[in-house]
Protein backbone atom coordinates (compact mmCIF):
# COMPACT_ATOMS: atom_id res chain seq x y z
CA UNK A 1 0.00 0.00 0.00
CA UNK A 2 1.78 3.49 -1.10
CA UNK A 3 2.59 5.93 1.83
CA UNK A 4 -0.86 8.68 2.45
CA UNK A 5 -0.21 11.83 -0.11
CA UNK A 6 0.63 15.11 1.65
CA UNK A 7 -2.45 16.70 3.47
CA UNK A 8 -4.17 13.36 4.52
CA UNK A 9 -3.71 13.86 7.85
CA UNK A 10 -4.61 17.67 7.73
CA UNK A 11 -7.82 17.15 5.60
CA UNK A 12 -8.69 14.33 8.12
CA UNK A 13 -8.88 16.71 11.36
CA UNK A 14 -10.66 19.79 8.62
CA UNK A 15 -13.39 16.97 8.03
CA UNK A 16 -13.60 16.05 12.02
CA UNK A 17 -13.81 19.83 12.69
CA UNK A 18 -16.88 20.26 10.49
CA UNK A 19 -18.56 17.52 11.99
CA UNK A 20 -17.88 18.86 15.41
CA UNK A 21 -21.41 19.23 17.23
CA UNK A 22 -20.02 21.59 19.91
CA UNK A 23 -19.20 24.11 17.26
CA UNK A 24 -22.11 26.77 15.86
CA UNK A 25 -21.23 28.92 13.79
CA UNK A 26 -22.39 32.64 13.70
CA UNK A 27 -23.72 34.27 11.05
CA UNK A 28 -21.46 34.94 7.89
CA UNK A 29 -19.30 37.93 7.65
CA UNK A 30 -20.29 40.96 5.12
CA UNK A 31 -17.93 41.73 2.16
CA UNK A 32 -17.68 44.35 3.94
CA UNK A 33 -16.55 43.29 6.99
CA UNK A 34 -14.43 40.88 5.72
CA UNK A 35 -12.63 43.50 4.05
CA UNK A 36 -12.28 45.36 7.34
CA UNK A 37 -10.68 42.82 9.12
CA UNK A 38 -8.65 41.79 6.38
CA UNK A 39 -7.12 46.53 6.52
CA UNK A 40 -6.53 45.36 9.97
CA UNK A 41 -5.11 42.10 10.20
CA UNK A 42 -1.89 41.71 7.91
CA UNK A 43 -1.23 37.90 9.25
CA UNK A 44 -4.73 37.03 7.70
CA UNK A 45 -4.57 39.05 4.11
CA UNK A 46 -0.66 37.27 3.52
CA UNK A 47 -3.04 34.14 4.61
CA UNK A 48 -5.57 34.61 2.34
CA UNK A 49 -3.41 35.25 -0.88
CA UNK A 50 -2.28 31.68 0.23
CA UNK A 51 -5.52 30.57 -0.09
CA UNK A 52 -6.19 32.07 -3.62
CA UNK A 53 -2.43 30.99 -4.92
CA UNK A 54 -3.61 27.32 -3.93
CA UNK A 55 -6.62 27.71 -5.60
CA UNK A 56 -5.19 29.26 -8.64
CA UNK A 57 -2.82 26.17 -8.71
CA UNK A 58 -5.63 23.39 -8.59
CA UNK A 59 -7.56 25.27 -11.35
CA UNK A 60 -4.17 25.59 -13.71
CA UNK A 61 -3.82 21.97 -12.64
CA UNK A 62 -7.27 21.13 -13.38
CA UNK A 63 -7.00 22.86 -16.97
CA UNK A 64 -3.82 20.46 -17.72
CA UNK A 65 -5.96 17.23 -16.37
CA UNK A 66 -6.26 15.67 -20.05
CA UNK A 67 -3.74 17.28 -22.38
CA UNK A 68 -0.71 16.80 -19.27
CA UNK A 69 -1.20 14.99 -16.78
CA UNK A 70 2.90 15.12 -15.72
CA UNK A 71 2.21 19.17 -15.76
CA UNK A 72 -1.03 18.90 -13.91
CA UNK A 73 0.10 16.57 -11.21
CA UNK A 74 3.10 18.99 -10.50
CA UNK A 75 0.82 21.93 -9.65
CA UNK A 76 -1.75 19.63 -7.99
CA UNK A 77 0.89 18.52 -5.62
CA UNK A 78 2.80 21.81 -4.74
CA UNK A 79 -1.33 22.91 -4.21
CA UNK A 80 -1.94 19.94 -1.74
CA UNK A 81 1.24 20.09 0.26
CA UNK A 82 0.88 24.21 0.19
CA UNK A 83 -2.20 23.34 1.66
CA UNK A 84 -1.58 21.39 4.32
CA UNK A 85 1.20 23.41 5.69
CA UNK A 86 -1.61 26.18 5.64
CA UNK A 87 -4.00 23.90 7.44
CA UNK A 88 -1.70 23.15 10.24
CA UNK A 89 -0.93 26.84 10.90
CA UNK A 90 -4.56 27.70 10.84
CA UNK A 91 -5.49 24.64 12.72
CA UNK A 92 -4.49 26.20 16.58
CA UNK A 93 -6.35 29.82 15.51
CA UNK A 94 -10.26 27.38 15.43
CA UNK A 95 -12.43 28.38 17.89
CA UNK A 96 -12.75 25.63 20.76
CA UNK A 97 -16.61 24.06 21.93
CA UNK A 98 -18.99 26.48 23.68
CA UNK A 99 -16.80 29.43 23.30
CA UNK A 100 -18.13 32.31 21.84
CA UNK A 101 -16.80 32.92 18.50
CA UNK A 102 -14.90 35.83 17.56
CA UNK A 103 -14.71 37.99 14.32
CA UNK A 104 -11.28 36.73 13.89
CA UNK A 105 -12.10 33.57 14.56
CA UNK A 106 -14.83 33.77 12.05
CA UNK A 107 -12.33 34.57 9.34
CA UNK A 108 -9.62 31.72 10.01
CA UNK A 109 -12.49 29.59 9.63
CA UNK A 110 -13.49 31.07 6.31
CA UNK A 111 -9.76 30.23 5.15
CA UNK A 112 -10.45 26.97 6.77
CA UNK A 113 -13.20 25.82 4.93
CA UNK A 114 -11.69 27.35 1.29
CA UNK A 115 -8.40 25.84 1.97
CA UNK A 116 -9.92 22.39 2.95
CA UNK A 117 -11.95 22.60 -0.27
CA UNK A 118 -8.71 23.42 -2.46
CA UNK A 119 -7.27 20.31 -0.82
CA UNK A 120 -9.73 17.63 -1.19
CA UNK A 121 -10.11 18.91 -4.69
CA UNK A 122 -6.33 18.78 -5.40
CA UNK A 123 -6.69 15.06 -3.71
CA UNK A 124 -9.66 13.71 -6.45
CA UNK A 125 -7.86 15.50 -9.46
CA UNK A 126 -4.35 13.43 -8.76
CA UNK A 127 -6.55 10.75 -7.79
CA UNK A 128 -8.02 11.07 -11.20
CA UNK A 129 -4.46 11.65 -13.05
CA UNK A 130 -3.63 8.13 -11.23
CA UNK A 131 -6.22 6.24 -12.59
CA UNK A 132 -5.30 7.37 -15.97
CA UNK A 133 -1.82 6.47 -15.77
CA UNK A 134 -2.51 3.01 -14.26
CA UNK A 135 -2.14 3.41 -10.41
CA UNK A 136 -5.83 2.00 -9.56
CA UNK A 137 -4.57 1.38 -5.80
CA UNK A 138 -3.05 5.22 -5.28
CA UNK A 139 -5.67 6.60 -7.07
CA UNK A 140 -8.42 4.88 -4.45
CA UNK A 141 -6.27 6.46 -1.40
CA UNK A 142 -6.63 9.46 -2.89
CA UNK A 143 -10.50 9.34 -3.50
CA UNK A 144 -10.94 7.79 -0.41
CA UNK A 145 -9.05 10.96 1.63
CA UNK A 146 -11.11 13.66 -0.63
CA UNK A 147 -14.74 11.83 -0.27
CA UNK A 148 -15.43 12.87 3.42
CA UNK A 149 -14.43 16.44 2.94
CA UNK A 150 -16.74 16.40 -0.59
CA UNK A 151 -19.67 15.31 1.73
CA UNK A 152 -19.02 17.88 4.45
CA UNK A 153 -18.57 21.03 2.27
CA UNK A 154 -21.67 19.21 0.07
CA UNK A 155 -19.54 19.43 -3.08
CA UNK A 156 -21.76 16.89 -4.65
CA UNK A 157 -19.95 17.02 -8.04
CA UNK A 158 -16.96 16.30 -6.03
CA UNK A 159 -18.16 13.20 -3.69
CA UNK A 160 -19.64 11.69 -7.11
CA UNK A 161 -15.93 11.91 -9.23
CA UNK A 162 -14.81 10.16 -6.14
CA UNK A 163 -17.74 7.25 -6.03
CA UNK A 164 -17.30 7.23 -9.36
CA UNK A 165 -13.24 6.97 -9.72
CA UNK A 166 -13.57 4.26 -7.11
CA UNK A 167 -15.71 2.41 -8.90
CA UNK A 168 -13.42 2.81 -12.19
CA UNK A 169 -10.29 1.91 -10.32
CA UNK A 170 -11.96 -1.75 -8.97
CA UNK A 171 -12.71 -2.40 -12.40
CA UNK A 172 -8.98 -1.06 -13.47
CA UNK A 173 -7.92 -4.03 -10.24
CA UNK A 174 -10.05 -6.50 -12.36
CA UNK A 175 -12.86 -6.28 -9.52
CA UNK A 176 -15.49 -6.17 -11.79
CA UNK A 177 -18.61 -7.14 -9.97
CA UNK A 178 -17.41 -4.51 -7.18
CA UNK A 179 -17.21 -1.97 -9.89
CA UNK A 180 -20.92 -2.81 -11.38
CA UNK A 181 -22.35 -2.84 -7.77
CA UNK A 182 -20.54 0.73 -7.33
CA UNK A 183 -21.26 2.76 -10.52
CA UNK A 184 -25.16 1.01 -10.84
CA UNK A 185 -25.51 3.02 -7.90
CA UNK A 186 -23.94 6.18 -9.25
CA UNK A 187 -25.45 5.94 -12.41
CA UNK A 188 -29.34 5.48 -10.68
CA UNK A 189 -28.16 8.43 -8.38
CA UNK A 190 -27.56 10.32 -11.56
CA UNK A 191 -30.74 9.78 -13.54
CA UNK A 192 -32.12 10.82 -10.08
CA UNK A 193 -30.53 14.26 -10.28
CA UNK A 194 -31.06 14.51 -13.52
CA UNK A 195 -26.98 14.73 -14.14
CA UNK A 196 -26.58 13.94 -17.65
CA UNK A 197 -22.93 14.01 -17.65
CA UNK A 198 -22.46 11.72 -14.96
CA UNK A 199 -24.90 9.43 -16.36
CA UNK A 200 -22.38 9.03 -19.41
CA UNK A 201 -19.64 8.68 -17.43
CA UNK A 202 -21.51 5.34 -15.21
CA UNK A 203 -22.50 4.04 -18.54
CA UNK A 204 -18.89 4.29 -19.84
CA UNK A 205 -18.14 2.83 -16.92
CA UNK A 206 -20.36 -0.06 -16.79
CA UNK A 207 -19.99 -0.79 -20.34
CA UNK A 208 -16.28 -1.42 -19.52
CA UNK A 209 -17.58 -3.71 -16.90
CA UNK A 210 -19.84 -5.93 -18.55
CA UNK A 211 -17.23 -6.16 -21.76
CA UNK A 212 -14.51 -7.03 -19.22
CA UNK A 213 -16.35 -10.39 -17.45
CA UNK A 214 -14.92 -13.65 -18.50
CA UNK A 215 -16.64 -15.33 -20.53
CA UNK A 216 -19.33 -18.49 -20.65
CA UNK A 217 -21.67 -19.60 -22.74
CA UNK A 218 -24.79 -19.01 -20.33
CA UNK A 219 -23.59 -15.32 -19.70
CA UNK A 220 -21.67 -13.99 -22.67
CA UNK A 221 -25.25 -12.56 -24.51
CA UNK A 222 -26.41 -10.68 -21.46
CA UNK A 223 -23.48 -9.35 -20.85
CA UNK A 224 -22.29 -8.04 -24.24
CA UNK A 225 -25.78 -7.00 -24.78
CA UNK A 226 -25.42 -5.02 -21.33
CA UNK A 227 -22.32 -3.32 -22.29
CA UNK A 228 -23.48 -2.63 -25.93
CA UNK A 229 -26.65 -1.04 -24.08
CA UNK A 230 -24.81 1.01 -21.83
CA UNK A 231 -22.45 2.42 -24.33
CA UNK A 232 -25.52 3.43 -26.75
CA UNK A 233 -26.79 5.48 -23.62
CA UNK A 234 -23.18 6.93 -23.32
CA UNK A 235 -23.25 8.16 -27.30
CA UNK A 236 -27.08 9.38 -26.71
CA UNK A 237 -26.30 11.28 -23.90
CA UNK A 238 -22.76 13.09 -25.56
CA UNK A 239 -24.56 13.73 -28.65
CA UNK A 240 -26.77 16.74 -27.07
CA UNK A 241 -23.83 18.74 -25.57
CA UNK A 242 -21.36 19.55 -28.56
CA UNK A 243 -18.84 21.06 -25.43
CA UNK A 244 -17.23 17.83 -24.28
CA UNK A 245 -16.03 16.07 -27.24
CA UNK A 246 -13.81 13.79 -25.45
CA UNK A 247 -16.50 12.45 -23.67
CA UNK A 248 -17.95 11.52 -26.95
CA UNK A 249 -14.89 10.17 -28.62
CA UNK A 250 -14.55 7.62 -25.03
CA UNK A 251 -18.25 6.46 -25.87
CA UNK A 252 -17.94 6.05 -29.09
CA UNK A 253 -14.63 3.69 -28.37
CA UNK A 254 -16.58 1.51 -26.24
CA UNK A 255 -19.62 1.22 -28.46
CA UNK A 256 -16.89 0.25 -31.48
CA UNK A 257 -15.19 -2.44 -29.07
CA UNK A 258 -18.70 -3.85 -27.86
CA UNK A 259 -19.41 -4.36 -31.79
CA UNK A 260 -16.00 -6.11 -32.33
CA UNK A 261 -16.94 -8.62 -29.83
CA UNK A 262 -20.13 -8.41 -31.55
CA UNK A 263 -18.08 -9.45 -34.39
CA UNK A 264 -19.59 -6.37 -36.92
CA UNK A 265 -16.27 -5.00 -37.72
CA UNK A 266 -17.72 -2.31 -40.25
CA UNK A 267 -19.45 -1.06 -37.21
CA UNK A 268 -16.96 -1.58 -35.11
CA UNK A 269 -14.28 0.78 -37.25
CA UNK A 270 -16.92 3.41 -38.16
CA UNK A 271 -17.12 3.74 -34.25
CA UNK A 272 -13.21 3.94 -33.59
CA UNK A 273 -12.87 6.70 -36.42
CA UNK A 274 -15.30 9.33 -35.23
CA UNK A 275 -14.18 8.15 -31.57
CA UNK A 276 -10.57 9.15 -32.59
CA UNK A 277 -11.43 12.47 -34.28
CA UNK A 278 -13.66 13.32 -30.94
CA UNK A 279 -10.62 12.48 -28.54
CA UNK A 280 -8.42 14.65 -30.17
CA UNK A 281 -11.22 17.58 -30.50
CA UNK A 282 -11.27 17.07 -27.24
CA UNK A 283 -7.55 17.27 -26.59
CA UNK A 284 -7.78 13.79 -24.31
CA UNK A 285 -4.22 12.88 -25.32
CA UNK A 286 -4.08 9.67 -23.36
CA UNK A 287 -7.35 8.33 -24.46
CA UNK A 288 -6.86 9.13 -28.26
CA UNK A 289 -3.02 7.35 -27.99
CA UNK A 290 -5.22 4.10 -26.37
CA UNK A 291 -8.10 4.31 -29.09
CA UNK A 292 -5.15 4.12 -31.75
CA UNK A 293 -3.39 1.04 -30.49
CA UNK A 294 -6.80 -0.50 -29.78
CA UNK A 295 -7.90 0.38 -33.53
CA UNK A 296 -4.29 -0.76 -35.26
CA UNK A 297 -5.14 -4.14 -33.81
CA UNK A 298 -8.52 -4.01 -34.88
CA UNK A 299 -7.26 -3.70 -38.43
CA UNK A 300 -4.10 -6.04 -38.18
CA UNK A 301 -5.66 -9.09 -36.23
CA UNK A 302 -9.86 -8.52 -37.78
CA UNK A 303 -9.86 -6.78 -41.18
CA UNK A 304 -6.20 -7.19 -42.09
CA UNK A 305 -5.98 -3.43 -43.19
CA UNK A 306 -2.33 -3.02 -42.87
CA UNK A 307 -2.21 0.56 -44.35
CA UNK A 308 -5.05 1.79 -41.94
CA UNK A 309 -2.48 0.27 -39.10
CA UNK A 310 0.57 1.67 -40.08
CA UNK A 311 -1.49 5.07 -40.16
CA UNK A 312 -2.46 4.12 -36.37
CA UNK A 313 0.73 3.17 -34.86
CA UNK A 314 2.19 6.51 -36.69
CA UNK A 315 -0.42 8.69 -34.73
CA UNK A 316 -0.14 6.86 -31.25
CA UNK A 317 3.92 7.51 -32.09
CA UNK A 318 3.46 11.13 -31.82
CA UNK A 319 0.93 11.11 -29.29
CA UNK A 320 3.58 8.63 -26.68
CA UNK A 321 6.64 10.90 -27.80
CA UNK A 322 4.48 14.36 -26.68
CA UNK A 323 3.39 12.02 -23.26
CA UNK A 324 7.23 10.47 -22.80
CA UNK A 325 5.23 7.39 -22.45
CA UNK A 326 8.39 4.95 -23.36
CA UNK A 327 5.88 2.04 -23.12
CA UNK A 328 3.58 3.24 -25.51
CA UNK A 329 6.24 4.48 -27.74
CA UNK A 330 7.35 0.86 -28.15
CA UNK A 331 3.51 -0.71 -28.61
CA UNK A 332 3.14 2.09 -31.33
CA UNK A 333 6.02 1.49 -32.71
CA UNK A 334 5.50 -2.49 -33.19
CA UNK A 335 2.21 -1.73 -34.60
CA UNK A 336 4.18 0.24 -37.47
CA UNK A 337 6.53 -3.25 -37.70
CA UNK A 338 3.33 -5.44 -37.83
CA UNK A 339 1.98 -3.77 -40.02
CA UNK A 340 4.47 -4.63 -42.28
CA UNK A 341 4.97 -1.10 -43.79
CA UNK A 342 7.62 -0.28 -41.30
CA UNK A 343 10.56 2.35 -42.78
CA UNK A 344 14.45 1.00 -41.71
CA UNK A 345 14.46 4.23 -39.15
CA UNK A 346 11.46 2.84 -37.32
CA UNK A 347 12.74 -0.77 -37.34
CA UNK A 348 15.99 0.45 -35.79
CA UNK A 349 14.73 2.65 -33.42
CA UNK A 350 12.35 -0.19 -32.21
CA UNK A 351 15.50 -2.74 -32.41
CA UNK A 352 17.25 0.08 -29.49
CA UNK A 353 14.50 -0.16 -27.89
CA UNK A 354 13.81 -3.76 -26.79
CA UNK A 355 17.13 -4.24 -26.71
CA UNK A 356 17.97 -2.61 -23.97
CA UNK A 357 16.44 -5.18 -21.49
CA UNK A 358 18.58 -7.76 -22.63
CA UNK A 359 21.52 -7.51 -20.21
CA UNK A 360 18.82 -7.33 -17.13
CA UNK A 361 16.76 -10.53 -18.06
CA UNK A 362 14.02 -8.97 -20.31
CA UNK A 363 12.43 -10.84 -23.39
CA UNK A 364 13.28 -8.70 -25.84
CA UNK A 365 16.65 -8.82 -27.57
CA UNK A 366 18.86 -9.02 -30.39
CA UNK A 367 17.89 -13.01 -30.73
CA UNK A 368 14.88 -15.24 -31.29
CA UNK A 369 13.19 -16.98 -28.24
CA UNK A 370 12.47 -20.06 -29.75
CA UNK A 371 15.47 -20.85 -32.18
CA UNK A 372 17.68 -18.83 -30.78
CA UNK A 373 19.53 -17.39 -34.06
CA UNK A 374 19.75 -13.64 -34.52
CA UNK A 375 17.39 -11.55 -35.62
CA UNK A 376 17.43 -8.89 -38.20
CA UNK A 377 15.63 -5.85 -37.19
CA UNK A 378 16.16 -4.59 -40.79
CA UNK A 379 14.18 -7.10 -42.39
CA UNK A 380 10.49 -8.29 -42.71
CA UNK A 381 11.06 -11.53 -40.35
CA UNK A 382 10.27 -9.84 -37.30
CA UNK A 383 7.88 -10.14 -34.77
CA UNK A 384 7.74 -8.73 -30.67
CA UNK A 385 4.87 -9.48 -28.91
CA UNK A 386 2.70 -7.35 -26.26
CA UNK A 387 5.05 -8.88 -23.64
CA UNK A 388 8.21 -7.70 -25.19
CA UNK A 389 9.55 -10.80 -26.54
CA UNK A 390 11.38 -10.97 -29.52
CA UNK A 391 11.13 -14.06 -32.50
CA UNK A 392 11.17 -14.53 -35.78
CA UNK A 393 7.82 -13.96 -37.35
CA UNK A 394 7.88 -17.70 -39.41
CA UNK A 395 9.21 -19.10 -36.11
CA UNK A 396 6.35 -17.68 -33.66
CA UNK A 397 3.79 -18.41 -37.04
CA UNK A 398 4.96 -22.07 -36.92
CA UNK A 399 4.60 -21.94 -32.96
CA UNK A 400 0.99 -20.71 -32.40
CA UNK A 401 0.18 -23.10 -36.10
CA UNK A 402 0.75 -26.21 -33.60
CA UNK A 403 -1.97 -24.78 -30.88
CA UNK A 404 0.79 -23.93 -28.25
CA UNK A 405 -1.09 -20.71 -27.09
CA UNK A 406 1.44 -19.26 -25.07
CA UNK A 407 4.38 -16.85 -25.28
CA UNK A 408 7.79 -19.39 -25.53
CA UNK A 409 9.79 -16.87 -23.74
CA UNK A 410 9.74 -18.94 -20.58
CA UNK A 411 11.37 -17.70 -17.58
CA UNK A 412 12.69 -14.49 -19.66
CA UNK A 413 9.03 -13.49 -20.42
CA UNK A 414 8.02 -10.51 -18.06
CA UNK A 415 4.51 -10.27 -19.28
CA UNK A 416 1.74 -12.75 -19.52
CA UNK A 417 0.89 -13.72 -22.80
CA UNK A 418 -0.54 -17.14 -21.74
CA UNK A 419 -3.30 -16.88 -24.89
CA UNK A 420 -5.50 -20.19 -22.78
CA UNK A 421 -5.95 -17.31 -20.51
CA UNK A 422 -7.28 -14.83 -22.55
CA UNK A 423 -10.16 -17.27 -24.82
CA UNK A 424 -11.91 -17.29 -21.54
CA UNK A 425 -12.88 -13.49 -21.80
CA UNK A 426 -12.63 -13.59 -26.02
CA UNK A 427 -14.72 -16.13 -27.68
CA UNK A 428 -13.53 -14.48 -30.75
CA UNK A 429 -10.19 -15.88 -30.27
CA UNK A 430 -11.06 -19.73 -30.63
CA UNK A 431 -12.73 -19.07 -34.10
CA UNK A 432 -9.56 -17.28 -35.29
CA UNK A 433 -7.84 -20.31 -34.01
CA UNK A 434 -10.29 -22.49 -35.44
CA UNK A 435 -9.56 -20.67 -38.88
CA UNK A 436 -6.16 -21.27 -39.04
CA UNK A 437 -5.84 -17.64 -39.62
CA UNK A 438 -2.24 -16.36 -39.95
CA UNK A 439 -3.58 -12.82 -38.38
CA UNK A 440 -4.34 -14.78 -34.78
CA UNK A 441 -0.52 -14.02 -34.21
CA UNK A 442 -1.96 -10.44 -33.33
CA UNK A 443 -3.35 -11.52 -30.20
CA UNK A 444 -0.25 -11.75 -28.82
Amino acid sequence: MPPPPPGMDQLKEAVEAMNSSGFVAPEPLTPMELSELYKTNVNARLLRDKVDDIIELVNEGNELLYSSPGSASAKLKLASSTASKILSQIDKFKPKRGEPVTPEQQLTMSLFVDVSGALSQALTSLGTIKEMTGSPREAILLYQGALPQCEVMNDVQGAFTCRVGIGNCHKALGEFERAIQILKLEHETARANKDEIGLAICCNGLSKCYTSLPFSPSTSTFNLNAALSYALEDVAICRKDDDYPAQLGSALIQVGACHRLLFDFDLARQCYEEGIEMLKAGDDFSAELMAALEFSELCLADVGDCEKAYELGQRGLKIAERLKDSSNIIESLNCCLRSKLCSKEEKLRLKGLVTVGEEGGGGGGNTCLICHEKLDFEGDDVFLSKCGCSYHESCFLEHVGKDQLFCPGGESCKGDSDLRKRVKGDPQILLRLAEGDRQKMYYF
